[in-house]
């Protein structure tokens, strides 16, 4: 027989179930445009099934809840006039309004831009493309002027070309698009290829659409995934759907299906102490759920309950995106480690004694402490000690403070005592994977990179769609100098998620592999991806690859982001001397060098102005513990060996970089820039 406080809990969680089945399904304004162009006359010929999937389009929206506008068959005036009235709809709805755009027809790219095609479009030659067409842009426009929470783009519009052939710089299917922050792009079939019109009544990509949209419970990455697993069987793996995302919370086109409706029990109000008994049944009828929406229902009943802060770690790990908190930041996950930053064993600090908890500590002001990070490291372990002293906590409950504990010691850089409040995270939810990833950051940082391969493992078991797990993991290969097995945690990775610190990594990489094509490969689709992102690693493959104007912009971002770090300005000197601006380069290090007296980079730059000479230089890097002259020299015999390559003295050239890889500092990117010109040398 239940005690009294859980027969309570249980009947305000049913009453709960009650109110979310009768509440609307979608509190967010939503519109939808949708145009639907089949009937191209003699000139380009008539498309099957866009009008027919523009139908379907619109019943599976409209079960979804969007507010309509569509068109079929539209010529560029009616197109016009549609999507000034979809930005005007936008406009009146308000900033929380969800935005959707679906067009089937025509369409292709000219000079990378997309272009949608009207009925009755008179194209003869690649000038009237801008005048009898309507650039995609157009509708990014109202989009971006309205402010939508949420943009979407789908754009069934990848088949054949239909115009003349010789259009110099129209190519074949859809150009990737730029949409605003917040949005989600999908493409029928992926940038540049095209798309099959299907057999049936409608589009193979549009059939399957419709039936995810209509799905309740499914996040807008699920749905889409599904899409193309379908579209993939339907033709025979001859089409692969692509999307792209920019969103910064789950999107559900479907809320799922509540939960049948029971009857109320008496309605008493539960007293406080039942308040807490309610919320972890709650949160334990959930905890292990694959579903964004149980974790979406939790928020929305306690957006700052004792797991809120798992609940949004779980969103993240289903839904792929950044579940924002309103009042305290998301739990330090597995995040990128750049390559840049050395992560050889660093110093710790010394562990300070715990901060006296006071017996008057409140233990639930002390957890919104423990869980905010603007407070100090300090601040943050004395309020999540006092918060563990919070009667009737749970295991899982005490596995999110003693994580928290963890990260406070980690900002201290107290790697040991970090790592072992995260294993006793893990013992307490051995099925949360943050705490092993937690982990693996932490022995990483301190330099045990097999265990953290371990912790790592153990995160990518419990969470094989996080892509930071498999990018760490990667890393950590790396640094042992496996690079087989950083390889293909780097190519997971990017099978999950395509961003400019996976790709950017993955051509550091590939130079740690030996592959300068891919290296450069890579590290151009990274730039491609994102133009303001930057790398130490991205700069050297940049400079190795002669891209000098892109290296020169990032290494411009990367002092303007670190202006202390030294590095970027070492590079930039770097590049301005190969392109026979040797006072500008002078100019820029004598600026640099006074916040730099005793350091290492410090040392750099007065060799690069001078005041060292080459022997000097390799002295300095004799000083300080083994692990900093192991670091130092393979810096030192880099940048000495680039300086006789650039001269033009290959023997002398060869003698540092040799050097340099004697050092084996798998984690520093001159040791494999050093490697390639190693290589180009015995090449010639």
């Amino acid at each position: 027989m239940l005690p009294v406080a859980k027969l309570k809990a249980a009947a305000i969680i049913l009453s709960l179930a009650a109110l979310l089945a009768g509440a609307p399904a979608h509190a967010e304004p939503r519109v939808a445009l949708i145009i639907g162009n089949a009937d191209y006359g003699e000139e380009m010929g008539q498309l099957a099934n866009p009008v027919n999937d523009a139908a379907l389009m619109k019943k599976a929206l409209t079960k979804a809840g969007f507010d309509i506008i569509a068109v079929t068959d539209a010529d560029q005036k009616a197109m016009k006039r549609a999507i000034s009235d979809f930005g005007k709809r936008l406009t009146a709805a308000g900033s929380d309004v969800t935005a959707l755009f679906y067009y089937s027809g025509h369409g292709l790219q000219v000079a990378g831009e997309n272009y949608l095609i009207p009925v009755n479009a008179h194209i003869t030659a690649e000038a009237d493309v801008d005048l009898e067409a309507i650039s995609a842009d157009t509708v990014l426009k109202q989009m971006q002027f309205a402010d939508a929470r949420v943009n979407i783009i789908i754009l069934d519009a990848c088949r054949n070309n239909p115009l003349p052939r010789g259009f110099r710089s129209a190519q074949m299917g859809l150009a990737r698009m730029e949409a605003p922050r917040g949005s989600f792009v999908a493409y029928s079939t992926a940038p540049g290829e095209v798309a099959s019109d299907g057999a049936g009544q409608n589009s193979p990509y549009t059939a399957a659409l419709a039936a995810a949209i209509t799905t309740p419970g499914a996040p807008i990455e699920e749905a889409f995934r599904d899409v193309r697993g379908s579209v993939l069987q339907e033709t025979g793996n001859t089409q692969t759907p692509w999307e792209s995302s920019s969103l910064t919370a789950p999107f559900f086109f479907m809320p799922a299906a509540p939960a049948p409706a029971v009857s109320q029990a008496p309605a008493n109000t539960a007293p406080a102490e039942d308040a807490r008994a309610v919320e972890v049944t709650f949160w334990n009828s959930i905890k292990d759920s694959k579903d964004p929406a149980d974790f979406v229902a939790y928020l929305e009943q306690y957006p700052q309950g004792n797991f809120a802060r798992l609940a949004r770690n779980r969103l993240n790990l289903l839904t792929g995106t950044r579940v924002a908190d309103a009042t305290t930041a998301p739990a330090k996950q597995a995040q990128p480690t750049p390559a840049v930053e050395d992560p050889a064993p660093v110093q710790e600090a010394a562990a300070p004694a715990p901060a006296p908890t006071p017996a008057d500590v409140d233990p639930d002001a002390a957890a919104k402490i423990c869980h905010t990070d603007d407070k100090s490291p300090e601040e943050r372990l004395a309020a999540c000690q006092a918060a563990l002293t919070k009667s009737g906590l749970d295991d899982i409950a005490k596995g999110d403070f003693t994580n928290e504990i963890g990260r406070a010691h980690y900002d201290l850089r107290q790697f040991e005592p970090a790592e072992t409040a995260y294993r006793e995270a893990m013992r307490l939810d051995p099925k949360e994977p943050v705490y092993p990833a937690n982990l693996g950051l932490a022995l990483s940082d301190a330099g045990d990179y097999a265990a953290a391969i371990d912790a790592y493992d153990k995160a990518v078991a419990l969470a094989p769609k996080n892509a930071w797990n498999f990018y760490n993991r990667g890393l950590s290969h790396l640094y042992t100098g496996d690079t087989a097995k950083a390889v293909a945690d780097l190519d997971a990775a990017l099978a999950i998620d395509e961003n400019f610190e996976i790709l950017s990594t993955r051509g550091y990489v590939a130079l740690a592999d030996g592959n300068e094509k891919a290296a450069i490969e890579f590290t151009n689709r990274a730039v491609a991806h994102d133009d303001t992102g930057f790398g130490l690693q991205s700069i050297a493959v940049l400079y190795l690859a002669e891209r000098d104007k892109d290296a020169l912009a990032m290494a411009d971002r990367q002092i303007a982001d670190n202006s202390g770090y030294g590095y970027g300005q070492i590079w930039k000197a770097m590049l301005l001397t190969r392109a026979g601006k040797s006072g500008a380069a002078r100019t820029l290090l004598q600026r640099t060098v006074a916040d730099h007296k005793d350091d290492w980079p410090g040392m750099l730059i007065r060799w690069m102005l001078g005041k060292y000479d080459d022997e000097t230089l390799l002295v300095k890097a004799h000083e300080g513990s083994r692990q900093d002259v192991q670091n130092q020299l393979c810096e030192a015999n880099f940048y000495l060996g680039e300086r006789q390559f650039t001269k033009g003295n290959k023997e002398a050239a060869a003698k540092y970089f040799t050097a340099a890889l004697e050092t084996k500092v798998y984690h520093y990117i001159e040791y494999y820039a050093a490697a390639a010109y190693l290589r180009r040398l015995k090449a010639q």
